[in-house]
């Protein structure tokens, strides 16, 4: 199967609530392997976070911070048992050197599936819009945070996997408002890849797909989420809905 930035961040989505632990990526937890951490990085995994993790974590599968990255190279499925290759088992440096494109934070693109960096110690996944997905620590596990609050210093472009072709703006640059446009405008899909289309501004139910390269219609801005209004080639009826790519609205 193909690896591609959406992909990734699809992946690190999945694992989102599941639990941190030094040195895994991705595998169910045991208890023989936490107590195998313990030995290996007692700084990490010392008594209490081991007596922790054996009473709330076993059976779950876990992630450190570049684990959370390489596991995606290592499982088909976010939920299937990662095969380990060492190709791809690098730390947050190997990471950085494994990226084709690299630059200041203040001038990451707004391409999800790009790594985020806080020197070589912590890397994680920018899902656009403002957002990073990173296996955090013990204490927090796989989240959501803000971009604007984790420290990065440096965005990057993985060499592992694909990324839209057509180059995005810079999130600092991002200058949307939310709007209900006066007269309807075109809205052009230039991410490179397949947009989804959903019911609400909490993208929570799909309800069709733009392709790439093809336009419709744009209502309005709500909630940093274009309002499309498409047509459905089957029954050539229109459907209105929200996509999270408010960079295919015309200015």
């Amino acid at each position: 199967m193909a690896k591609t930035s959406a992909g990734l961040v699809a992946h690190a989505g999945a694992q989102i609530g599941l639990p941190y632990v030094y040195g895994t990526y991705g595998k169910a937890l045991t208890a023989d392997i936490v107590r195998q951490k313990a030995k290996q990085y007692p700084t990490q995994m010392y008594a209490s976070r081991e007596e922790y993790a054996l009473k709330h974590f076993l059976g779950k599968r876990s992630y450190d911070c570049a684990g959370l990255v390489k596991s995606y190279m290592f499982q088909e499925t976010p939920d299937a048992a990662p095969k380990y290759s060492e190709k791809y088992d690098k730390n947050v440096g190997g990471l950085i050197k494994a990226c084709v494109e690299t630059g200041a934070i203040s001038s990451i693109p707004e391409i999800p599936g790009l790594l985020v960096f806080r020197g070589t110690a912590h890397v994680g996944i920018y899902a656009g819009d403002g957002v990073v997905i990173e296996a955090k620590g013990f204490d927090y596990g796989v989240v959501k945070s803000r971009l604007s609050s984790g420290g990065w210093d440096k965005w990057g472009k993985l060499g592992w996997i694909s990324y839209p072709r057509q180059a995005a703006s810079p999130v600092t640059a991002q200058k949307t408002e939310d709007a209900v446009f006066t007269a309807e405008k075109i809205f052009k899909n230039t991410s490179g890849e397949t947009l989804s289309v959903f019911a609400d501004t909490k993208l929570e139910t799909k309800i069709g797909t733009l392709p790439a390269g093809n336009s419709c219609k744009c209502l309005g801005v709500i909630d940093k989420k274009a309002l499309l209004k498409y047509r459905v080639v089957s029954t050539g009826a229109y459907k209105v809905g929200f996509t999270s790519f408010v960079q295919g609205v015309e200015s």
